[in-house]
């Protein structure tokens, strides 16, 4: 996703406590990610893992939902 050589560490908390979601596709040739992944997490953070990501619009609804509810007295 960034478009250059990273560590795997860093695919593995990319500034959340998820994986990338395209880890997979990423790291199979290296070695068995998917056996190192399934070892480390249960079935519902892999769900989480392949996902398919938001829309961006409904992303940037649920952001301004938040922000609303943030400034609410």
């Amino acid at each position: 996703m960034l478009g250059h050589d990273v560590a795997f560490s860093y695919c593995r908390v990319p500034g959340s406590e998820t994986p990338c979601r395209k880890i997979f596709n990423c790291w199979w040739e290296t070695f068995e990610v998917e056996a190192f992944i399934r070892s480390c997490y249960g079935e519902e953070k892999i769900a989480e893992i392949i996902a398919p990501p938001k829309q961006k619009v409904l992303s940037l609804v649920e952001l301004i939902e938040q922000a609303r509810k943030g400034k609410e007295p």
